[in-house]
């Protein structure tokens, strides 16, 4: 298991993560794995809606059923998930709820995965929450998934802790880039708490252009306010996006 974690803490991006972590619980006898997380909750959804996490190897017969699951419909195991720490599984849950209320995780019983053990992150990394389902395979039984669960559950806690403290941290998707360098220009300078006059100045251009490239910014990014276009254009890796290094921002001559 070591090696699984140092090879999940050096990955550069998501999907080097996923490759570790697949691979990781296939090792410790979990033969299937779904994994999906959401994060920047503080930021408001008017502003950017950050797309969830997810990745599973379900089987073939049960991907539909991890494309509904990770979809956060109000299904009793994200409701488990979003109030609760620990572990549980899905058997335990049904019963305590009901089938009807745990459509994804009855059909995924009915398809032969009675098996699985559910994992809350919601409070591993600030203003995030995610999931982990482990499934020892296809028929499994529930003696099975207890006994394999007594053996590995420290390990599984320590790969899915580290999991999601990586994926907090990697690049995730966000939507292509909409500003133009122009724009970022006017509301780097505007965050750093620049005037309209003085954002002119620096760049060599009127107020009134400046006031143009603002309203431009806000029309791209879909916003009202410019404080608004600054946080989404932050957040969304628009504004001090590698490939825009501030310093390189255009500075008056003389």
């Amino acid at each position: 298991m070591k090696d699984f974690i140092k090879a999940i803490v050096d990955s550069r991006d998501v999907a080097a993560v996923r490759d570790t972590f697949l691979t990781a619980t296939r090792d410790a006898g979990f033969a299937h794995a779904f994994y999906a997380a959401r994060f920047s909750l503080s930021v408001p959804p008017s502003i950017v809606r950050d797309p969830p996490v997810t990745f599973n190897n379900l089987p073939g017969e049960l991907l539909a059923q991890g494309e509904g699951l990770y979809g956060i419909s109000r299904d009793a195991w994200v409701e488990w998930v979003l109030q609760n720490d620990g572990d549980i599984t899905a058997t335990r849950l049904i019963a305590q709820v009901g089938a009807e209320r745990t459509p994804s995780l009855a059909m995924g019983a009915r398809n032969g995965m009675r098996a699985v053990q559910l994992l809350s992150l919601r409070n591993i990394v600030k203003h995030s929450v995610g999931a982990i389902m482990l499934m020892p395979g296809l028929n499994a039984e529930e003696d099975d998934l207890a006994r394999l669960w007594e053996q590995r559950s420290a390990d599984m806690w320590l790969l899915a802790r580290t999991l999601h403290m990586r994926v907090a941290t990697l690049p995730r998707e966000h939507p292509t880039l909409t500003l133009t360098t122009r724009q970022r220009e006017v509301l780097s300078w505007r965050s750093a708490g620049k005037t309209v006059s003085e954002i002119g100045t620096i760049l060599g251009i009127t107020p009134a252009t400046v006031e143009k490239h603002m309203r431009l910014a806000r029309e791209a990014l879909g916003v009202d306010t410019t404080p608004q276009a600054v946080l989404k254009a932050h957040v969304t890796d628009q504004l001090f996006h590698p490939a825009y290094d501030p310093m390189t921002l255009h500075l008056p001559s003389g």
